[in-house]
């Protein structure tokens, strides 16, 4: 059974855990290798105790069956222009659970939750080329833009790109009201 608790401070640990282990499998061909091989499992540690702390940005663990599983990151955008959207900083999963939709439903979950405090605006970075990234933020209904950042990791080029999800609500029309 899948169930979701608020990620702490004190769990940065196991987040920059699960997080190691799945970079290490997902991003195969998108990222060097000897970064990868060499990847610590604490690398994300500082980060993450930092974001959780501040109040700045939240998380959301899922478990399954009291086992976490994954953890995603989320809160008010970082991006000067998207300042009124809600970013999912981070997302990722135990190898061992992706393709089980266990992340579906954490994204879900959290854009639910940010829902609730008022956000009708989402957008993520994902690595260009990252087909089976693509495929999960398009049918969760997010959309690939143009925007583009270039940067490297291990001496290589990186290109993420942002896909954003906008939920509209409409009033119903007189004609649907009769």
């Amino acid at each position: 059974m899948l169930t979701f608790r608020d990620a702490t401070a004190d769990q940065a640990g196991l987040i920059s855990h699960i997080y190691a282990t799945s970079w290490r499998k997902t991003y195969r061909g998108h990222i060097a290798q000897h970064y990868l091989d060499r990847l610590p499992d604490e690398y994300w540690v500082p980060s993450i105790r930092s974001w959780l702390s501040s109040g700045q940005l939240y998380g959301l663990m899922v478990y399954d069956d009291d086992k976490p599983v994954g953890c995603c990151i989320y809160g008010r955008g970082r991006d000067e222009d998207y300042g009124d959207w809600c970013e999912i900083v981070s997302l990722y999963l135990l190898p061992d659970t992706m393709r089980q939709g266990i992340g579906g439903k954490l994204l879900e979950e959290v854009i639910r939750l940010m829902q609730l405090d008022g956000y009708e605006k989402f957008y993520l970075w994902a690595i260009d080329g990252n087909e089976i990234a693509d495929g999960f933020y398009r049918k969760h209904g997010f959309l690939r833009t143009d925007d583009a950042v270039d940067y490297k990791i291990g001496g290589e080029p990186v290109r993420d790109v942002r896909y954003t999800r906008c939920l509209l609500y409409t009033s119903p029309s007189p004609r649907d009201t009769r």
